[in-house]
């Protein structure tokens, strides 16, 4: 236990490092994991319940990404994400069976295979407004009483398990969110909840500030503070695969790459897109050409292709940052 406390006790500084442009969630979410991993919360409950709100691409999936790989090692250890356009209504009811089981345990669903291989960790419910209207019952019974019963009959204990739920509602109030005060904002969330969700499931998770918890729509400082984690963490790969050592990229990159995409509409996911094919065609061009350097510093060249290219030394007259 006390192993537990000073490793959580880090937790709030680390996702200050790993979240970008969401700081008025930090110390809540920081809470939640804190309290719950250090055994603080009320018997017979889940570990913790958070209801993430904002746009497409702000982090809240990221976030929990984050929180997971600081208690794992690993962003995808100890974690069951779903992405609830997968289990629509429209998805019918094999959807169910592929998540829940079949009727008498004749096949086994990813809620089983998880719950068996784990007694602990994250239960990641992906934009839920989209979920099949049957499982909300499901979920009721779960952030109430930390339990779920499976098709095989079987209930299984969730009371080691944080409750994650993200949600894109309300994504068109974000659009004039910068003209609204905190609490107008929070006021139109909670009447677009109530529309779209049952009082008793939005009271499972809490109130807003604590458990559930809005994340705003990312500024240009932002998204350009993003666009270098992005660069940083993936060119160093292809030194590995490819042989090809890039030791950092140029200020000017970020801004035309950030010039690529609609930040208004898709935040952080369409920049990591950008990012990628951006480098995917530039390595595959140095791929082609044998003669080509294959090491430096990553720059546009100045002409009016304004394509990529690699210097064997960076410019003193621009902005570059190290990959590492």
């Amino acid at each position: 236990m006390d192993k537990a406390i000073r490793k959580t006790s880090e937790l709030e500084a680390y996702l200050s490092r790993e979240i970008i442009g969401q700081e008025a969630v930090i110390k809540p979410l920081a809470e939640c994991f804190k309290y719950g991993w250090c055994h603080l919360s009320t018997p017979e409950r889940p570990r913790g319940n958070l209801f993430l709100l904002g746009p497409t691409g702000v982090g809240k999936t990221e976030s929990i990404h984050a929180v997971t790989k600081f208690m794992y090692g690993n962003p995808h250890t100890g974690i069951l994400r779903l992405d609830m356009s997968e289990f629509s209504r429209q998805a019918g009811e094999e959807a169910l069976i592929n998540l829940l089981g079949a009727p008498g345990g004749k096949s086994v669903g990813r809620f089983e295979r998880f719950l068996e291989e784990n007694d602990e960790g994250i239960i990641l419910y992906d934009e839920i407004e989209k979920a099949h209207p049957q499982l909300f019952t499901i979920l009721l019974q779960q952030l109430d009483a930390a339990r779920i019963t499976l098709s095989n009959n079987r209930t299984y204990d969730l009371s080691n398990f944080f409750l994650i739920a993200t949600s894109n509602i309300g994504a068109q109030i974000f659009q004039t969110a910068k003209h609204l005060s905190n609490r107008r904002l929070q006021q139109s969330l909670e009447m677009q909840l109530k529309e779209r969700f049952s009082p008793e499931f939005v009271a499972r998770f809490g109130k807003f500030d604590h458990e559930i918890l809005i994340f705003r729509p990312l500024k240009p400082e932002h998204l350009r503070l993003i666009a270098r984690k992005f660069y940083a963490q993936l060119l160093p790969q292809y030194r590995n695969t490819h042989g090809i050592t890039v030791a950092g990229f140029s200020a000017e990159l970020i801004e035309e790459t950030l010039r690529t995409i609609d930040n208004t509409r898709n935040g952080a996911r369409e920049l990591r897109s950008s990012v990628e094919r951006t480098i995917r065609g530039f390595m595959f061009e140095l791929l082609c050409t044998p003669e080509a350097p294959r090491a430096g510093w990553l720059d546009l060249k100045t002409d009016e292709t304004r394509q990529l290219t690699l210097l064997p030394q960076p410019d003193n007259t621009k902005e570059f940052y190290p990959c590492c």
